[in-house]
């Protein structure tokens, strides 16, 4: 079930998903971008680099939905209160927003955006 975690502006909605495709994991990025049901809609997976392993081997963190829930709508998939999950599942939901959050404030044509320092994902 997806969870709204923010709705924006849909011309908002389709900047992120551009740079999100700029910045795929084919083009040296950490995202990998899937086309919904309909047209305007994305998953868009989100990877974390292991600074551990060969070649900075990237791990999948968690993904968020463009446009699924309404148009400007980007959504998460809901945590369930009843699941009795891992600790480590809450700080990658954390991590997503906080990629969501820098997304709209920074992701803007020709703009280099680090992730590297995403505070839910420290020990």
């Amino acid at each position: 079930m997806h969870a709204v975690y923010k709705a924006v502006p849909l011309k908002d909605v389709q900047r992120i998903m551009d740079h999100c495709r700029e910045h795929t994991t084919n083009n040296g990025g950490l995202f990998e971008v899937y086309p919904g049901p309909e047209d305007g809609m994305a998953m868009v997976i989100v990877n974390a680099c292991s600074d551990e392993g060969p070649l900075n081997t990237l791990r999948p963190v968690g993904a968020f939905y463009c446009n699924f829930v309404g148009p400007g709508v980007l959504s998460i998939e809901e945590e369930d209160p009843h699941f009795d999950g891992v600790e480590s599942r809450k700080r990658h939901v954390q991590a997503i927003k906080q990629v969501i959050d820098i997304l709209l404030r920074e992701g803007f044509p020709g703009n280099k955006i680090s992730f590297k320092e995403l505070s839910a994902l420290k020990d």
